[in-house]
């Protein structure tokens, strides 16, 4: 399949933020129940034991993770295939999170460029049923000139998500007296998936104003 890019296409940076979190309030009410389910995980993580945690809790986030690409993508115009392309969404996480986490570890900044440089490679996977290598080859290609502003909202989402931690942990401490709460801690397990979600509205937002010039909205209903 033809990913029909154009040879240049400029963005600007203030729009691209906007347009991520405009990608979030566009799905809040599934934003809202995927977080509400997270809640509930919390609380239930005393209860199923360490394991599911491990292998099993990665795989539901996932689930979760591609429904909530599903549902932006179709809400806003973009999804080109019904069809379920879980195996090729598993296979990238799978496949992307080795070079990036080294990346991380290493000097912090290969791994934020590599970050970028792959954002939106889950929306081609989703919107278009594009292979593992195939989705991460696209994204490259889109975001390559741009990866600096790709990058610059990574790092303000960070420390979005750093601000809502401080945030938190007043309220942990607030509530540390309540057994319940004490154990389950769900404001924590929220806060790790408040990072990934904004990744998400980036990932379409980036897929949108870089991606295949017949998946511009404004383009086409403009």
């Amino acid at each position: 399949m033809n990913s029909g890019f154009s040879a240049r296409r400029e963005i600007d940076f203030g729009r691209l933020l906007a347009r991520s979190f405009e990608n979030l309030w566009a799905i809040r009410m599934q934003v809202a129940a995927y977080l509400a389910v997270v809640a509930v995980f919390a609380f239930a993580l005393p209860l199923l034991g360490e394991g599911i945690t491990g292998g099993g809790g990665f795989a539901l986030y996932l689930f979760g993770q591609y429904w909530l690409f599903q549902a932006l993508l179709k809400t806003r115009g973009m999804l080109e295939t019904p069809r379920l392309h879980l195996f090729a969404f598993f296979g990238l996480a799978f496949v992307l999170i080795w070079p990036i986490m080294f990346g991380l570890a290493a000097l912090f900044l290969p791994g934020l460029f590599l970050v970028a440089r792959w954002i939106a490679a889950p929306a081609f996977v989703v919107a278009r049923g594009r292979g593992v290598f195939a989705a991460a080859g696209d994204s490259w290609q889109a975001v390559r000139g741009h990866t600096g502003k790709i990058a610059g909202a990574v790092v303000i989402m960070f420390l979005i998500v750093s601000a809502f931690g401080a945030m938190t942990g007043g309220i942990n401490g607030a509530l540390s007296g309540l057994d319940a709460y004490r154990e389950a801690k769900p404001l924590d397990l929220i806060e790790a998936h408040i990072f990934p979600l904004l990744l998400l509205g980036l990932s379409v937002a980036t897929y949108e104003l870089l991606g295949p010039e017949d998946n511009m909205i404004e383009d086409v209903f403009g």
